[in-house]
């Protein structure tokens, strides 16, 4: 008796995790104005970002300079403005970051058009280049590729010192879609239309060769002269993976490798991809749960439903801006009575809520083992945060202390009546969700296989885990 008692105290400790997320600095300090930081980008131990100090207190002057260059060392007092690119109230909206060369270069509009800037973080060295806007930049072989919206939609290339179309010994002329491409095997593959193929097959996934100067059709995949709107070109270890159709397609760059990810047909609503330890993460819609958090395990051809933000007015989790940090793989998601995104995090199994006090969290990346992102405490305003992992406690409050018996179990499982009328889910160690409920009585029944299950419980913004073993 006594160890049976000891077991089911043991296994009966669960915690839920308590973060402090930190404000860096409240660039526009007027009460619940926002300095709106946007695309930021690390670069030699700093994040550089736009934000718009309309108050004019922390920009020269006083004066309100619109949205334009800031940087930031983590610190509020070493967050400060750069330059005022388009002068006077006006706004310059730096935008695609990208580093070349070990310089950090980003396109913004100085007043009469969007060109191309380089910064080393100081006025004096923030200036034009002479080259225009770089629209999605990506760097391979040796170059950066982009499409130059000033002329059709072209692919262009720059080297530093020169801006040109790329070399085209077809008979065509490429125009790409939403700069909708990636590096890939020395190449790019495009969505595109070509003039040549246009009227009969329209646009299609093609592939670019620097070596040949060709642009060839890889794949017709909304056969005939329909678009297949490709989009979320994704690498994850020798294929790359996108959305065509409001589907799941893999292609490793040839015509019978481009196919769709049959495990993934029953999804819609498929988005916002990101890869991390080679497996691909992203939104999608099973038709039950709306828009939630996915992965997909090439080497196992496995789909596994990560999140499971349900039972409130919305039930879309709508997972994007990822970040990698430590063990764990972070991001801004939906909670179901709230359409604001809140900071999650996964261990690829499944998800957890890290924060329920700020909100719009966006444009996450990560500086000295820190995040840093933009959000919004209900008071200041949107304005830029920081979350140290270190900070994380756990708290014992009764919520956590959980009786679950028996465990391992057979056909069912106890609860306390403190968990009554709370939201659960049950999920398979590989992280498929199996069940999902509220909890009506003490007892749920579970009629489950054999193996370790886990099951999670949700109740005024605390999330906790549990494991159960089936015999």
């Amino acid at each position: 008796m006594k160890k049976q008692l000891l077991a089911l105290f043991t296994l009966s400790l669960s915690f839920t995790i308590q973060a402090q997320i930190t404000q860096v600095k409240e660039i526009n300090d007027n009460g619940t104005s926002s300095s709106l930081p946007a695309n930021l980008y690390t670069f030699n131990g700093k994040i550089y970002f736009a934000a718009d100090d309309s108050n004019g207190s922390n920009t020269p002057g006083g004066a309100d300079l619109g949205k334009e260059l800031w940087v930031t060392d983590g610190t509020e007092a070493g967050t400060t403005f750069v330059k005022d690119l388009n002068t006077g109230a006006a706004s310059s909206s730096p935008t695609g970051f990208f580093e070349y060369n070990n310089t950090l270069y980003f396109s913004a509009n100085n007043g009469t058009s969007s060109v191309l800037f380089s910064t080393d973080g100081t006025e004096s060295g923030t200036n034009a280049t002479g080259h225009p806007f770089v629209f999605n930049p990506i760097e391979t072989g040796g170059l950066v590729y982009f499409v130059l919206t000033t002329d059709s939609n072209k692919l262009y290339q720059f080297d530093d010192t020169n801006t040109s179309p790329v070399t085209n010994n077809g008979t065509g002329t490429e125009a790409l879609v939403g700069a909708h491409f990636t590096a890939f095997n020395n190449k790019l593959l495009c969505y595109m239309d070509y003039s040549e193929d246009e009227p009969t097959i329209g646009r299609e996934l093609y592939e670019y060769n620097p070596s040949t100067g060709l642009f060839t059709l890889i794949k017709d995949i909304d056969e005939g002269t329909g678009d297949s709107s490709i989009s979320n070109f994704t690498v994850v270890n020798n294929e790359v993976f996108f959305k065509a159709d409001d589907a799941l397609w893999k292609t490793d760059g040839t015509n019978t490798g481009t196919v769709a990810v049959e495990n993934a047909s029953s999804l819609s609503g498929i988005n916002n991809f990101f890869a991390w330890n080679n497996i691909l993460y992203f939104e999608a819609d099973n038709g039950t749960s709306e828009d939630q958090l996915w992965a997909y395990n090439p080497n196992t051809d496995a789909i596994s439903n990560i999140s499971n933000i349900t039972g409130g007015a919305s039930n879309d989790h709508d997972p994007s801006d990822y970040a990698i940090l430590g063990d764990y793989l972070y991001y801004a998601g939906e909670v179901a009575d709230d359409t604001a995104q809140y900071l999650f995090r996964t261990d690829g199994s499944t998800s957890e809520r890290v924060d329920s006090n700020i909100k719009d969290i966006d444009d996450l990346v990560v500086l000295n083992d820190k995040l840093y992102f933009e959000g919004d405490n209900g008071t200041t305003g949107n304005e830029l945060y920081s979350f140290d992992p270190a900070t994380l406690s756990t708290s014992s409050s009764s919520f956590e202390i959980i009786s679950v018996y028996p465990n391992p179990a057979t056909d069912y499982i106890m609860v306390p009546t403190s968990l009554l009328n709370k939201d659960f889910s049950i999920y398979s160690s590989s992280g498929n969700l199996i069940k999902k409920g509220i909890i009506s009585s003490e007892k749920i029944n579970l009629n489950l296989n054999s193996g370790l299950y886990l099951i999670k419980i949700e109740s005024n913004n605390n999330i906790l885990t549990k494991k159960v073993l089936i015999k």
